[in-house]
């Protein structure tokens, strides 16, 4: 049995401790990349979706308010 230790041998691999970074694989970092770049298209399908629907509602709003406007003048006792 081999009880050597393999990085015991070379100093680079086991005195190399990095300081406020975390080691990433390259797949992993891209990963990491294209998860923010789903979060961003979906926070803007997100606005898009609230303006479109501030502009049906406001339609909406109008439309409700002539009908009212037309049934109160109808009304009129």
């Amino acid at each position: 049995m081999n009880t050597l230790r393999y990085d015991a041998d070379i100093p680079m691999i086991s005195d190399y401790q990095p300081e406020g970074t975390s080691v990433m694989l390259l797949d992993q970092e891209l990963a990491r990349i294209r998860l923010h770049e789903v979060r961003q298209v979906a926070e803007e399908q997100r606005l898009a979706r609230r303006l479109s629907a501030t502009a049906r509602w406001r339609k909406v709003a109008g439309w409700a308010a002539r009908r009212a406007e037309r049934a109160a003048s109808r009304h009129i006792v």
